[in-house]
């Protein structure tokens, strides 16, 4: 059951910002505008069964208002916020799928990646991927989707209290992405923000205009997806190893991977990035905090000095200039009058954008490494393609850091794949000889 917010408790989490429209007006069916967290079980033997995931998802979705928190219409017609009544049950968002092996389990993955969630009940769900009888080495594995709306990746770490063990005290971890205010940013210098639409346009100018070499996303609404990890300490021996700071590593060494393997010819000269950049440095708010910044890689570099050359170059300017604030949803900002029209207006500016690739690097917080008693072998973050059909979001947690791959289906089949096998070479070659 559902019911229209009238009087939130706490308005300051129950009422969407301009930075979570901004979600709203880029989502439709074919585009579905939710994030996805796959979490990897060392079941050691045993299984999980639905019923014990969902007594503990129904125990914890009462915790935080946050996790009620639905919306009706949104698309061409202005959103309504919904929370759950008192007759919501939790357990309802957990389901189960069955897989016969790691193929099976990829195409099952990568439906729900291309499946919009159900509207106005609460933005997220749960799926328990268990393997059949006779699929070994596989292990269990659970996914979790939330839509971008509610939250964005840093404050999406509320949603691993669904599932999380520990007591009372280890999930307070979780409480500032649950409870802060949604985030919100105004009085932005006139000066600065002169500077940063500067920025953003010689950077839209150097990126080559909205002629691409790249493949650009269809509306098939298809999806690939893959999946790598490494332990962070090579990550950052290898940043070492060549001269770098760990971000402007992973840009080049993506640079590089992309330019050995290009999944089109003519290859492309100049590959234009959107990179997430947070407008909340202290990392204390609900909600989406997140602007982009566009950078440009080389497509066809191979050289990984000269990738990583190009990178340190493109995120002195993002620092220096910071045209993320140019993209930024502020309050006080002039908008259009009509929903629709925001919407519109909203498309036409990614549409001009026209990024060919999305490469998101994000710190992780939670020091929990466990759900009912199973230890997490992974977890990967997994991205909605934004206006472009290529995105890799990784999450540096702890030793591990963890690279999940999407691509539009139809504009790069089997690239995702590909592209991991073709980076796992990049960064063994980039370490250091023993």
């Amino acid at each position: 059951m559902n019911s229209p917010v009238t009087t939130p408790a706490d308005a300051r989490v129950t009422e969407l910002a301009p930075p979570d429209h901004t979600y709203l007006h880029m989502d439709t069916d074919s585009r579905p505008m939710h994030w996805s967290m796959i979490l990897q079980l060392d079941t050691d033997g045993t299984l999980l069964g639905l019923d014990e995931v969902r007594a503990r998802v129904r125990d914890r979705g009462r915790l935080f208002e946050i996790f009620r928190l639905g919306v009706k219409n949104g698309r061409w017609r202005k959103p309504e916020v919904v929370l759950a009544d008192e007759n919501w049950d939790a357990g309802e968002h957990v389901s189960e799928l069955g897989f016969t092996d790691r193929e099976h389990l990829q195409r099952r993955v990568s439906k729900l990646l291309e499946t919009p969630l159900p509207r106005p009940r609460p933005f997220w769900d749960i799926t328990l991927f268990t393997p059949s009888a006779g699929a070994e080495g596989v292990g269990q594995w659970v996914l979790l989707r939330v839509h971008h709306s509610i939250s964005d990746g840093i404050a999406g770490a509320a949603f691993a209290a669904l599932l999380a063990d520990g007591e009372p005290e280890d999930l307070a971890e979780f409480e500032r992405f649950a409870t802060s205010p949604r985030f919100h940013i105004s009085g932005i210098d006139p000066e600065k923000l002169g500077e940063a639409k500067s920025a953003f346009n010689d950077q839209h100018a150097a990126g080559g205009g909205k002629k691409r070499a790249w493949p650009s996303l269809t509306k098939s609404g298809r999806r690939e997806h893959a999946l790598f990890s490494t332990s962070t300490r090579a990550l950052r021996k290898a940043a070492k190893a060549n001269d770098s700071s760990v971000h402007e590593f992973v840009l080049g060494a993506i640079g590089r991977a992309l330019s050995i393997d290009p999944p089109a010819a003519p290859q492309a000269e100049v590959l234009r990035v959107t990179l997430p950049v947070t407008l909340d440095p202290e990392f204390r708010h609900t909600g989406n905090a997140v602007s982009v910044a566009l950078l440009n890689l080389p497509g066809n570099e191979t050289n990984l000095s000269q990738q990583i050359g190009r990178a340190r170059s493109e995120l002195t300017t993002i620092a220096e200039r910071r045209p993320e604030l140019y993209l930024a949803a502020a309050d006080d900002l002039p908008r259009a009058p009509l929903w629709g029209l925001q919407r519109a207006i909203v498309n036409a500016s990614m549409s001009h954008m026209h990024p060919d690739i999305h490469i998101g690097i994000n710190p992780g917080f939670s020091r929990v490494r466990s759900v009912l008693g199973k230890s997490i072998v992974s977890l990967t973050p997994l991205s909605p393609l934004a206006g472009y059909s290529f995105s890799v979001t990784v999450l540096i947690l702890g030793n591990t850091t963890t690279f999940g791959i999407v691509t539009d289906a139809q504009a790069l089949p089997g690239y995702a794949q590909k592209f991991v096998e073709t980076f796992d070479k990049v960064l063994t070659e980039a370490l250091p000889s023993a």
